[in-house]
């Protein structure tokens, strides 16, 4: 064991090592006890032995420096008195010290200090050791621990369906902003609207959940599912025998349900009429009755409603009442459709194509330029559902290594999407004629700020009303001639003429640039 030993006195120092040395150690001897802090800063001694007397700097000033909080001695400390003073061999002890010694010094105590010096050193070792091998395993289980909790939030955000929100448009960016903090305002009842396949459910369980996955139930209900006679059971709840059929015991409603979670009414504007008022009492009482009750129940969940038809057109014809429907959209998300938000499309896309990949054990690694390319020019009258179900469809009847355009040709198969305009039997058809053209039917893309559909997406389309002429054909120059004539047909106003193209004025200005006209 390395020793450091220090006395001012060369005779008793040297002596001192030397028995230290029979003893089978390691001594290193210095007089100057400035030195030997110094000397014990920089190398690491188990055992420090020092005279108390000595000057400059005493044994006791010494200690304590190597036991103050700016430098940690993990070593023992003995020190040697003289002259019977025990007060000072007390006060060390306290101060921190193993043990101390009297002299002269005896060489069999020393023996036996030294022995158990290095026997705490030991245990102190493996101590430190094993506190290190805890740490490290605590260490790796709290991060095994952890990721499996981010798999296990991961896995339940998928099931809620959270997952699946995925944006890059600055207007579905904003409208997840507002969701957050409606999150935040459990007392404030949300209205979602939007066009079928929008996400309006998913948007639901996001203002339930905000960032994270919560206890709190999600109670979902389909008012377009329900008998108008048993809806008021099933929102309610109902107590023994109050009707025909209904349960020995009573039953609760799912506004009992939904305890301090939320409620999910989706085609809130198929709820009947009488029961609507009973609605706008309990969003403004926040307490209702089972059917056949007394007892009044607190509402202590958030109602979330969504609907796709227009809300505001039932009010003005008296087939929703206009104080429910106001207090209902105290909190209004209203969801675009995909249509609107073109950039949403690739991201959206890659999502769904990589989950269902997985899902299926297929090998596909990507999707084909052309292929997004007619993803980001059809319609999608179905919107984010119908893209789910377009990816799935192809994963399942096709394998990789790409999604090919040939993989998604049942969309078109039939006829076209009904937003997207034809030039069929218009005055622009015959307008827009080239030389040995007889008929000619012309999808063009209704997507805000879509590229001009290419050669792939017309290539899946259905033809077959049209007459093609016999030598070939140029569809750049039909593109061209069809925007050429729509803008003459409205004097030059392009914001007119991409509006009857069905596309943003920004793909005409890209696609006038493209043909080199301004």
């Amino acid at each position: 064991m390395r020793i450091l030993v220090i006395d001012d006195n060369n005779n008793s120092l040297q002596s001192l090592c030397l028995v230290l040395k029979d003893l089978g150690h390691d001594p290193h001897g210095m007089e100057d006890p400035v030195l030997a802090l110094a000397a014990a800063r920089n190398e690491y001694f188990p055992l420090i032995i020092t005279d108390i007397r000595m000057p400059g700097l005493n044994g006791l000033e010494l200690l304590t420096q190597l036991k103050n909080d700016s430098f940690t001695h993990s070593g023992d400390v003995v020190l040697i008195t003289g002259h019977g003073d025990m007060a000072t061999a007390v006060e060390a002890l306290r101060k921190g010290a193993y043990d101390y010694l009297n002299k002269p010094i005896n060489a069999r105590e020393l023996a036996v200090v030294v022995d158990r010096v290095a026997e705490h050193q030991s245990l102190m070792l493996e101590n430190k050791e094993l506190r290190t091998n805890i740490e490290q395993h605590v260490s790796r289980a709290a991060a095994t621990i952890k990721k499996d909790l981010e798999k296990t939030r991961y896995r339940l955000r998928e099931i809620e369906g959270i997952g699946q929100i995925i944006a890059e448009s600055p207007s579905m960016l904003q409208l997840l902003r507002e969701a957050l903090i409606l999150h935040g305002a459990p007392t404030v009842s949300v209205l979602i609207e939007g066009e079928t396949g929008t996400g309006k459910e998913v948007l639901a369980r996001y203002v339930h959940h905000g960032e994270s996955v919560v206890e709190a139930p999600f109670m979902a209900i389909n008012c377009a599912a329900i008998p108008h006679e048993l809806f008021e059971s099933e929102l309610f709840g109902h107590e023994q025998g109050a009707f025909t059929g209904s349960r020995a015991d009573g039953a609760p409603g799912k506004l009992e349900q939904a305890g301090k979670g939320t409620l999910f009414l989706d085609e809130v504007a198929e709820m009947p009429l009488s029961l609507q008022p009973k609605l706008l009492r309990v969003l403004e009482e926040r307490s209702f009755y089972r059917v056949g009750g007394m007892k009044k129940r607190v509402f202590a969940a958030r109602i979330v409603c969504a609907g796709n038809r227009n809300m505001m057109e039932m009010v003005e014809k008296g087939t929703f009442r206009r104080d429910l429907y106001h207090r209902l959209r105290v909190g209004h998300l209203l969801i675009p459709p995909l249509r609107e938000r073109f950039v949403d499309i690739r991201p959206l896309a890659e999502h769904f194509f990589f989950r269902e990949a997985k899902r299926k054990k297929k090998q596909f690694t990507g999707i084909a330029p052309a292929t997004m390319d007619i993803l980001q020019t059809y319609a999608w009258p179905g919107n984010v559902r119908e893209l789910e179900n377009t990816m799935e469809r192809s994963v399942l009847m096709h394998d990789g290594p790409l999604l090919l355009p040939e993989h998604i040709h049942f969309l078109f198969q039939g006829v076209l999407p009904a937003s997207a305009p034809r030039l069929e039997n218009s005055s622009l058809a015959s307008d827009a004629m080239l030389p040995g053209w007889q008929h000619t039917t012309l999808p063009i893309s209704p997507i805000a700020d879509a590229p001009a559909p290419s050669d792939a997406v017309l290539e899946l389309c259905d033809f077959k009303a049209i007459l093609l002429p016999d030598h070939p054909i140029c569809l750049d120059d039909l593109m061209n001639a069809v925007i050429k004539t729509a803008i003459k047909r409205f004097d030059g106003n392009k914001t007119k003429a991409a509006k009857y193209l069905g596309i943003s004025r920004f793909a005409l200005h890209r696609r006038l640039q493209q043909m080199g006209e301004k």
